[in-house]
């Protein structure tokens, strides 16, 4: 279906050490693609705070977000954000990004308490990194995160499945962990927070992907069955090329869970899009 009022809420820009491209050809690139609005969410990885420079990484994202919110109002509403890697295990690294004015905050897990690697850089050769073994260790830790409530939306629930060669996959069932699932979309539910629909493509890992969206439409459905009310749509694009990909799919699951809107933050506020 073509959607009049596309959003991506998940969009790293080159302030973020895994990103290629400024906010400036981010918020052209959106334009062309038809959004309606976007946020800059770079990386604030709590682990390694100090060591990544994200004090400064993460304000002058604000600035240039903001920045850009000016020079294309009328075109394109721009909002500042951040992804908060692992918030709860430096909570002094937390509460210091926290003190810049964001639109909105993402919170998720990369690296699993016990691991120096995130998912995207283990050793799956290894019996130890089997996803029976490492997967429902991630769940806690999305659990203690979710707990916290610090932020606005839990980004791409199932990370995991990303990395996973399918050989593997192929022997685990991610809903052998539906207890430790449903529990963490509860917690979201009751504390009304965002679960995120991630669309992420993989454009700079070179990876065949296991998964179309991370996590799935039945965990989305889950989500709505123990009453969530918000959804975010991110493309988790790490270059200009791939802002709004495979947003209007993220657009169509939330409607097949029974969403009539996504989720746009501003000042930290909820702002509902109407799906249509």
């Amino acid at each position: 279906m073509a959607y009049r009022n596309l959003i991506d809420t998940h969009i790293h820009s080159d302030n973020s050490k895994d990103a290629d491209h400024s906010v400036t050809l981010i918020c052209e690139k959106a334009i062309m693609a038809g959004l309606r609005a976007i946020a800059i969410t770079d990386h604030c990885e709590c682990l390694e705070y100090e060591q990544h420079n994200h004090a400064v990484t993460c304000r002058q994202s604000v600035f240039e977000a903001n920045k850009a919110s000016l020079v294309f109002n009328g075109q394109l509403v721009v909002c500042s954000g951040v992804e908060l890697g692992s918030p709860v295990r430096n909570l002094e690294a937390t509460a210091d990004v926290l003190k810049n004015h964001f639109d909105f905050v993402l919170a998720s897990v990369h690296r699993i308490r016990g691991k120096k690697k995130s998912f995207a850089n283990l050793d799956y050769t290894r019996e130890a990194n089997r996803p029976e073994f490492l997967i429902p260790r991630y769940f806690d830790d999305i659990i203690e995160m979710a707990e916290w409530n610090g932020f606005d939306a839990l980004s791409h629930l199932t990370y995991p499945l990303r990395y996973y060669p399918a050989h593997l996959l192929a022997e685990f069932d991610i809903m052998q962990c539906e207890e430790q699932i449903r529990h963490i979309l509860k917690i979201l539910a009751q504390n009304g927070k965002a679960l995120e629909i991630n669309t992420f493509g993989g454009e700079y890992k070179l990876k065949t992907f296991t998964a179309d969206t991370y996590p799935s439409v039945e965990i989305v459905k889950m989500f709505k069955e123990v009453g969530g009310e918000y959804i975010t749509v991110g493309s988790d694009a790490h270059n200009a090329y791939s802002v709004g990909n495979k947003i209007a799919d993220a657009y169509d699951m939330a409607k097949s869970a029974g969403f009539k809107y996504v989720t746009l933050y501003q000042e930290r506020e909820a702002v509902p899009v109407k799906i249509g």
